[in-house]
């Protein structure tokens, strides 16, 4: 085997001691007393060069696998805070610490499974081996070459445009999300920890177990400012893929704006502290500024429900971005008006003030992709970047019967329209994603089936978007879940009608104590965000109000005027409809609405009065015929 110099690996001539690709020199530069000496062997194949890093619960060192016959980065367990190292090499606990120490080395060793198990996502630092010796753990990884993305920041003047880091990030958040799924957590995403290759591409790096990057643990936290959720700070919060959202939303903050986000311990007391130029302002789309928002939220349980979530805010479609500037206008006229009516309390520039805009903004583009759905999508063909409605326009025959271009990491839009959703759920035609987002009833169609889809087959869209698909179901089917979305902040009537389009029954609750939001605004929903609800079922909205709350009674059986009476009594507005059907006397109350629930004073309760048992189809109870058992 030819010498190798132990800095960077790139081979020596026999007479040469100083490498003059990195200047590492054996003669004088050595690794510190209580890591492994530079040419150290390892399960008699690993050659041990010199250390690259030192972290709370392992050591990092460059290395050469002479099996293989290329470089690779050893991790070798070595919690220095509990540890230390014996004169013949070996890792021993320091005393009393023996208990922690196994701990910790069957998470490090658990972890590096997991990875070494999940070595083909595309985001990651492959691991390859994984052994042990001298009394500890080490992991072995692939060799990769690159400029941290840090460095390529720099390179950049700073800062880098959206549309550009845009490519780094989706494919990284994607590898993120399954490995939360596989339970691991990062917990130390920053931009001096991504690798960004020679392809373009973006690779994590510097895994460690939790309590690495945890305060109140037996290890000293490494925790980077400006990246670290405000929870690792603090002793006695549970850290997990919420402090992940946080740090990938900080270094996508950090890449675009060129500005460090602040440091997660002083969030806590202080949150209106996300500031951007207008230049930076302008160059983002207005969901992109909502999901970094939603993302960087101090509280946890505030923040974006998860890595998966987040990408699916990032990767709005550009043609939804589109519709979202088209209705600017409207939006700015409607905003002009309420600051007649009401002078703004606060005058607050930068990122704070657009992102409240930015969310109204966002829920229009939900809208308008929730219209573009229910007018049958299925059925239309898009040519250009536009729909074929039906209606005669302007447009030329060279604009609509010309297919649209895929660009690069682009591709066209697959055909899934009968594809059994449950079958499919996973696959990723083309590189796009299914993304669910409501059922319909088409009897026409197999349960289970596809049966609308946004972008159409044939369009052109970034290879990673989703496509957005409608799935047939029968009426009242409860034996499908759906995941309740984040609707934290969000307007109340805006959150009715999407839970009620992904078909949901929706019950608002209003709480007159809440300080977390503003007045009209969503503060809580039950069962919460990221929970899996059978369709059809109930979801509650917990809407913040500032005037006094009371249970509406339950009324039923007693007359319309004592019912309208007993409600205007609490202060309720009352609304009388006819009950469809009722086997009760003529003016009685067959049912109320909201009954049982928490409404402010001055909410419209709506109550059905009874007309009267129908004379038409009298009720014969006939003991000869079953009663067919119909489901809710």
């Amino acid at each position: 085997m030819a010498k190798l110099c132990m800095g960077c690996m790139n081979p020596l001539s026999e007479d040469s001691l100083e490498c003059k690709v990195c200047g590492f020199d054996i003669t004088k530069d050595r690794n510190p007393e209580h890591c492994l000496p530079v040419t150290a062997s390892l399960q008699g194949h690993y050659i041990v060069g010199r250390l690259m890093g030192e972290f709370p619960d392992h050591l990092l060192y460059l290395a050469y696998d002479r099996q293989m016959k290329e470089p690779c980065f050893i991790q070798e367990f070595f919690p220095a805070a509990i540890g230390r190292r014996d004169t013949i090499g070996g890792v021993q606990p320091l005393d009393g610490c023996n208990k922690v120490f196994e701990e910790y080395a069957d998470r490090f060793r658990t972890t590096m499974r997991i990875l070494a198990r999940m070595r083909e996502l595309p985001a990651v630092v492959p691991v390859y081996d994984i052994f042990e010796e001298n009394g500890t753990v080490y992991a072995v990884s692939d060799y990769c070459q690159g400029m941290t993305l840090t460095k390529k920041i720099k390179l950049s003047g700073g800062r880098i445009p959206w549309p550009e880091a845009r490519s780094i990030f989706m494919s990284l958040l994607s590898s993120l999300s399954q490995l939360s799924d596989a339970g691991i957590c990062h917990l130390a995403i920053c931009p001096d920890n991504i690798l960004i290759g020679s392809d373009g591409k973006a690779r994590l790096r510097n895994f460690s177990i939790a309590a690495a990057h945890t305060s109140g643990t037996d290890l000293t936290p490494d925790l980077h400012t400006g990246y670290a959720a405000p929870e690792q700070y603090c002793t006695d919060e549970e850290v997990g893929v919420p402090a992940d959202v946080y740090a990938v939303a900080a270094t996508i903050f950090r890449t675009v704006t060129g500005t460090e986000p602040p440091a997660g311990d002083n969030r806590a007391k202080n949150s209106d502290d996300l500031f951007m130029s207008a230049e930076v302002a302008e160059e983002l789309t207005q969901p992109v500024c909502v999901a970094l928002f939603n993302a960087l939220q101090v509280l946890p349980e505030r923040r974006t429900a998860g890595l998966a979530q987040l990408r699916d805010q990032l990767s709005v479609n550009p043609q939804v971005s589109a519709l979202v500037t088209e209705a600017q206008a409207d939006i700015a006229q409607s905003d002009e008006t309420d600051e007649e009516e009401e002078p703004r309390k606060n005058s607050r520039g930068g990122l704070i003030a657009m992102l409240i805009i930015s969310l109204a903004l966002l829920l229009i583009a939900v809208g308008v992709i929730v219209w573009m759905i229910v007018q049958g999508l299925g059925g239309g063909k898009k040519s250009g970047g536009t729909m074929d409605s039906g209606k005669d326009t302007s447009t030329t025959a060279s604009q609509t019967d010309t297919p649209p271009v895929a660009g690069e990491g682009e591709a066209a839009v697959a055909d899934v329209l009968g594809w059994k959703y449950k079958e499919k759920q996973d696959e990723a035609p083309n590189g796009m994603p299914l993304e669910l987002i409501g059922f319909v009833h088409d009897s026409t169609m197999p349960v289970g089936a596809i049966v609308k889809q946004y972008p159409l087959a044939g369009d052109v869209q970034e290879v990673g978007d989703p496509i957005y698909v409608v799935v047939n179901s029968t009426p009242g089917n409860d034996s499908t879940t759906v995941s309740v979305p984040n609707l934290i902040g969000w307007k109340e009537a805006n959150a009715k009608f999407f839970l009620e389009y992904m078909g949901f029954t929706v019950e608002v609750v209003y709480r007159s104590n809440d300080k977390t939001q503003d007045e009209g605004l969503v503060c809580a929903v039950h069962p919460g965000a990221g929970s899996e609800a059978p369709f059809n079922s109930t979801v509650e909205l917990h809407v913040s109000t500032k005037k006094p709350t009371k249970t509406v009674p339950n009324l039923a059986g007693a007359s319309e005027t004592e019912v309208k009476t007993a409600l205007e009594l609490l202060g309720f507005v009352v609304q009388s409809q006819p009950a469809e059907s009722s086997l009760l006397e003529q003016g009685m109350v067959e049912s109320v609405d909201q009954a049982g629930t928490q409404q402010a004073i001055g909410t419209t309760i709506v109550i059905y009065v009874s007309q009267g048992p129908s004379v038409d189809e009298p009720v014969v109870d006939d003991p000869t015929v079953d009663t067919p058992i119909v489901p809710w």
